[in-house]
């Protein structure tokens, strides 16, 4: 006996609903994989823009890895650097190259002696990070 059920005649076909959730899988799976990868370094902003003059001369103190200090490439003695700076415009801005190795407590007592001597711009050199 033979029982026809309808199955004998059916022909392949292809699913669709299958197909479209791999394929939204796979596009959820890129582009979370791109988003992963891209390195972000910070916020955009817009920088305003302003003119003003160029400063063409600063004092330029150097503390070296023994915690020597330098003035324009000029050893000096810590005791004589008011004296030193005071010969010196009192507008003129102090930059402070520090070397790594440097003591904590010499460009602490550096900070200590240019503000004592009234010094408000002071600024420190820095090697970019990038």
């Amino acid at each position: 006996m033979k029982v026809v059920t309808g199955y004998e005649n059916r022909r392949p076909r292809i699913e669709m609903i299958a197909l479209i959730d791999v394929v939204f899988l796979l596009l959820v799976f890129f582009i979370y994989a791109m988003l992963s990868m891209s390195v972000e370094h910070g916020l955009p902003v817009r920088l305003p823009r302003a003119a003003g003059q160029k400063q063409e001369r600063s004092l330029i103190l150097t503390l070296d890895a023994q915690n020597r200090l330098y003035l324009d490439k000029r050893p000096i003695a810590p005791q004589d650097l008011p004296r030193l700076l005071a010969a010196e415009d009192p507008e003129l801005p102090v930059l402070i190259r520090g070397d790594a190795g440097a003591d904590l407590g010499a460009a602490l007592k550096l900070l200590e002696t240019l503000r004592d001597l009234g010094k408000e711009a002071v600024s420190f050199q820095v090697e970019e990070v990038w």
